[in-house]
């Protein structure tokens, strides 16, 4: 088989979608990890914000088109990603921080000292 063009009127545009992503949150002794599945989206076209507590996830992915190519066939949608997450108040805002791997925005958000956990030591007596 070979690669057919099809004509203008063949090639259907799909306008951007709102999706909502999927996202998992571990949680260890010293902070949460939420990990929020973004495909095709690069660190610039991320935006987070937090506002009273609520930690808002926006993004879009954006598809390369080059000036010298016509498009034949568009399967790959683009969308605008939305979610947010009500943090707990044990939860260290001033430390939170971020990073984009392999699609994937992962998200440190330390707990506050005076929640963790820690050992006291008994004194001899």
């Amino acid at each position: 088989m070979s690669l057919v063009k099809k004509t203008e009127t063949e090639v259907q545009k799909v306008n951007r979608l709102e999706a909502t992503p999927l996202s998992r949150v571990e949680e260890s002794a010293d902070a949460f990890t939420l990990t929020v599945e973004l495909p095709g989206v690069g660190e610039k076209d991320i935006e987070l914000t937090l506002e009273n507590r609520t930690l808002s996830v926006t993004a879009e992915n954006t598809l390369q088109c080059f000036k010298d190519h016509t498009l034949v066939l568009n399967e790959i949608p683009e969308i605008r990603f939305r979610t947010a997450f009500d943090l707990p108040e044990r939860v260290d805002t001033a430390g939170i921080k971020a990073a984009n791997k392999n699609g994937l925005l992962i998200l440190t958000l330390p707990k506050r000292e005076e929640v963790r956990p820690r050992r006291i030591s008994i004194a001899a007596g």
